[in-house]
């Protein structure tokens, strides 16, 4: 790999520019952040935001530079720093005296007094081409520390191929073919650079499913990083600017439109249909809830409808998911947008809104599951819990839905498909470009 900014001297990023903002970081932290980018090997009940809080932009100009900002800590009271080579602490506003030095291998624990011997916060810098350390946990690039009134906040600056070498191995296995890791490489460096703010923000990205699951060196696989290195510099354009783009686990058949999702129509970004993901898990899935456990978790929205007794998914898209949940009870009925539905329910329950069906009973003997729909993954399906009233979820696929399915795009690479090939699939019109060049 090439130089990774690590080195004290010189010191590649100008501080002054790049902290700027720090005298806005509580207005930062009130952004709504993007669609969620929910991965293939990391599930589970943590898609916690709603995907449409920000309609995606068609393209993003000018074209930002290969340095990204992401939070990776926040309100601690205080954090372990150390390096192989040891590191220097340096005030934010660009002062070349270290506030503090530490020698190699030497931890030392930074706080909020610390910090404040920096103008609204400290840089954070290796001393050689080895990785910093945060509370043991090795990153590449620098830390950006900041105090808020809860504790520290820590942003990791580095190069986006850097940042994407942690990110594939917590989205994806290092195990899935070659040219799934490509094309995920091109679309995880494509969503970070379409997510780069301005100085007046305190960070670009979060290291959660809200933005993509980034675990710093931790992550790094071999194969992982070499898709980085094979796909450096190329991102997804649309309309001469970068693309924003998105994934998700399992489509379970066919991709959703992002006008369904933000209502807004996204030529790159349209349903098409996906047989590469059939037989992943949870391409099709069934689970369970009680009828308790829904009036508690839709409270707001049932009004007068008391004892539920139907839910029936309708007006139903293109790709076959619900826009709408009926809710019929004994004092009538009301209507919740899917999405919304599946964020009260949670994730874990309701993995898409391309459900099949609900049914409601009394009690599990009077349920009459669909045999097409048993949970193919290697754990045993859902088993109906032992008592109602209960409603029986039937669906398929795990996500929002929109961009490219990461089971799809390795089923498509184990039927021989190119990384460009996978892309063409789930960003028609979209078109992949080597940045740097005209």
């Amino acid at each position: 790999m090439e130089d990774h900014g690590n080195s004290l001297n010189p010191v590649i990023f100008g501080r002054r520019t790049l902290i700027r903002g720090t005298v806005a970081v509580a207005a930062a932290f009130l952004v709504p952040r993007k669609a969620l980018a929910t991965g293939g090997i990391v599930e589970g009940d943590t898609d916690v935001m709603e995907p449409g809080a920000t309609p995606p932009p068609l393209s993003v100009r000018p074209m930002p530079g290969d340095v990204v900002r992401v939070l990776i800590a926040r309100g601690k009271p205080s954090v372990q720093m150390s390096a192989v080579d040891g590191f220097a602490v340096f005030d934010a506003m660009g002062s070349s005296t270290p506030i503090i030095r530490a020698n190699p291998g030497q931890t030392i624990e930074l706080d909020v007094n610390v910090v404040a011997r920096g103008s609204g916060g400290v840089f954070v810098e290796a001393a050689g081409d080895g990785p910093l350390r945060l509370d043991g946990r090795p990153y590449r690039g620098r830390f950006i520390v900041m105090a808020e009134s809860n504790g520290l906040m820590v942003v990791n600056q580095l190069r986006v191929d850097l940042y994407v070498l942690g990110v594939l191995g917590r989205e994806i296995s290092p195990q899935w073919p070659a040219a799934a890791l490509q094309a995920h490489a091109i679309v995880s460096r494509t969503y970070a650079l379409a997510s780069r703010k301005d100085a007046t923000h305190a960070y670009d990205l979060v290291a959660t499913t809200a933005d993509q699951v980034y675990g710093g060196m931790t992550a790094e696989s071999p194969p992982g990083n070499d898709a980085v290195y094979q796909t450096r510099g190329r991102v997804l354009s649309y309309n001469g600017g970068i693309a924003s783009v998105y994934f998700h686990s399992c489509c379970g058949g066919h991709t959703e439109d992002a006008a369904a999702v933000w209502g807004r129509d996204i030529p790159y970004l349209q349903g098409v249909p996906d047989p590469y993901c059939a037989g992943a898990p949870h391409y099709r899935w069934r689970s369970y809830v009680t009828t308790a456990d829904l009036r508690q978790r839709l409270s707001t929205q049932l009004g007068g409808v008391g004892e539920i007794n139907r839910l029936q998914p309708s007006d139903i898209d293109a790709s076959g998911r619900a826009k709408i949940i009926t809710v019929e009870g004994e004092g009538g009925q009301c209507e919740i947008p899917a999405h919304q539905f599946r964020m009260r329910i949670g994730t874990s329950l309701v993995r898409s809104t391309l459900i099949h069906r609900i049914q409601v009973a009394n009690g599990p003997d009077r349920l009459q599951p669909d045999p097409a729909y048993d949970d193919p993954a290697p754990a045993p399906p859902t088993e109906p819990l032992a008592r109602g009233p209960l409603a029986m979820l039937e669906g398929a696929g795990w996500g929002h839905g929109v961009g490219m399915c990461q089971w799809g795009a390795r089923g498509l690479a184990l039927k021989g498909g190119t990384a460009e090939q996978i892309l063409g699939l789930y960003f028609r019109g979209a078109s992949v470009m080597q940045l740097g060049r005209a």
